[in-house]
């Protein structure tokens, strides 16, 4: 196993986090392509990969009654039979969808940028599978990190700065993150890798303790292509919809909704 795929495995299966992906607000990027695949989810067969806590899952079950929810976490899944009875949740990996069936599911959707936590080699197997369980003409969602973020590369080359508050104890909780954050950089950094298409990079998520994968939108588009999906759209965390040639520097991550090819 790569040294990405384990530093994220061990973060993201934590039981702590539970709570707060429970009170995740949705991006205006997520509402306007939710918006946009609505359509197509009546009465459809989904599948949501990377679940977390049920974010996105209370919008599709708006949508439909037949989705499926798949995490690494087990409390994740736990939670979300408990808050969201109306959906089905697996505990499972993004890596191995071998319990699914050929074209089992019209919709396949993978937010918060779960497909970034794959290691670089592995991402055009998970595509694969992904298109594997995807009906003939099926919509792909997901989001992924910009490696044009400037940004994201600011973060990795400086890691953590210590932000000066008034009050003493936002100030002690300030100082307490910047250390921990200080130490992963340092841990992680030697980690990071920087391809004119893509990177790894330690960012700035979960106090600077996760390895994430960035990729060029030229660089995803001809993926998505070798992977047999075409892109019907890309959208800024604005929600704005970016057209060909569109300078995207300002994003630190992309939503891309594709369709099997």
């Amino acid at each position: 196993m790569s040294a990405q795929s384990d530093t994220n495995r061990r973060v993201y299966a934590s039981r702590r986090l539970v709570s707060g992906y429970a009170q995740r607000p949705l991006s205006p990027a997520e509402r306007g392509i939710l918006d946009e695949l609505r359509p197509a989810l009546a009465g459809k067969r989904a599948l949501e990969l990377g679940c977390g806590a049920g974010a996105l899952t209370r919008e599709l079950l708006q949508a439909t009654d037949d989705v499926v929810g798949v995490d690494i976490s087990p409390a994740m899944v736990e939670f979300c039979r408990s808050a969201l009875p109306g959906g089905r949740f697996l505990v499972g990996e993004l890596g191995d969808l071998s319990g699914h069936a050929d074209g089992a599911y019209d919709v396949v959707v993978a937010g918060a940028n779960v497909l970034d936590v794959v290691a670089h080699e592995d991402r055009p197997r998970v595509l694969a599978e992904i298109r594997r369980v995807l009906a003939a003409d099926g919509l792909l969602y997901f989001s992924t990190h910009n490696r044009n973020s400037v940004e994201a590369l600011r973060q990795a080359q400086h890691g953590p700065t210590l932000r000066l508050v008034r009050s003493p104890y936002r100030q002690l909780r300030s100082l307490a993150s910047y250390a921990v954050g200080t130490v992963n950089h340092r841990r992680l950094a030697r980690h990071q890798v920087l391809d004119p298409d893509y990177a790894i990079l330690n960012d700035s998520a979960h106090r600077w303790s996760l390895l994430h994968h960035y990729i060029t939108r030229d660089a995803e588009s001809r993926e998505l292509a070798a992977c047999g999906f075409e892109v019907v759209s890309v959208r800024g965390t604005d929600g704005v919809v970016l057209g060909a040639g569109d300078d995207d520097a300002r994003f630190t991550e992309l939503h891309y909704l594709a369709r099997a090819a």
